[in-house]
């Protein structure tokens, strides 16, 4: 499998105001509307998961690939391609992402894989996702940089993780990947330390915490 449909549920959602973009101040930092409703979207899956309902959660890291994301992604600004990169064909993010870096042989691209949003036809839609990033942006050969784009993702530091550019999937869509990163967390240096992490208040643990509202009161 590779890159995912995004969530049926998101057809309906408004797309983001048109005109520049303004930003949602947070006690920590800026960030973009269509962060925020991206930080919400995984929120709202998130508190789907009861960490209860399966025994074999007992004693894990993280009950789900959300709780992960909120705990340990980091956030990525959306830029055009550099020259000579994509665009790829869509269905195919994960080995599109490293593709791209093997194809640009600049050292200092990280892959990253999370979930992201854009907007088609005026409605926002989520979906799992992957990248390449300089540090800062996201690089991303699979959708366009002009549709509204939000990313949220980690960073793998370890080349040796990433999938392979023609026929890997994604590092959290295989079982055998995904349930030990759940189980025990990620591995030491897994991260690389680049990416916005996302502000306290996102960050928090969704178990305990009550509806997310990253709107700072007046």
């Amino acid at each position: 499998m590779n890159e995912r449909s995004p969530d049926p549920a998101d057809r309906d959602r408004p797309g983001p105001a048109a005109g520049p973009t303004s930003l949602a101040r947070t006690a920590a930092g800026l960030l973009v509307p269509a962060e925020t409703d991206l930080i919400r979207y995984l929120h709202e899956r998130a508190t789907e998961v009861d960490p209860t309902s399966e025994p074999v959660l007992d004693g894990w890291r993280y009950p789900s690939p959300f709780h992960l994301l909120l705990d340990a992604g980091r956030l990525f600004t959306p830029a055009p391609l550099p020259p000579g990169a994509g665009p790829l064909l869509v269905t195919f993010c994960y080995t599109n992402a490293a593709q791209t870096i093997e194809d640009q042989e600049d050292p200092n691209l990280v892959y990253v894989e999370g979930y992201g949003s854009c907007t088609v036809e005026s409605a926002v839609h989520h979906a799992p996702h992957a990248w390449a990033t300089d540090g800062t942006h996201a690089i991303d050969p699979t959708w366009p940089a002009d549709s509204g784009c939000a990313y949220l993702g980690i960073p793998f530091a370890d080349p040796e993780m990433w999938p392979h550019p023609l026929y890997g999937d994604g590092i959290l869509q295989q079982y055998a990947t995904l349930l030990p990163i759940l189980r025990e967390g990620l591995p030491a240096d897994a991260v690389a330390d680049i990416g916005r992490p996302l502000p306290d208040l996102a960050r928090r643990r969704t178990e305990s915490a009550g509806p997310l509202n990253l709107t700072p009161s007046s």
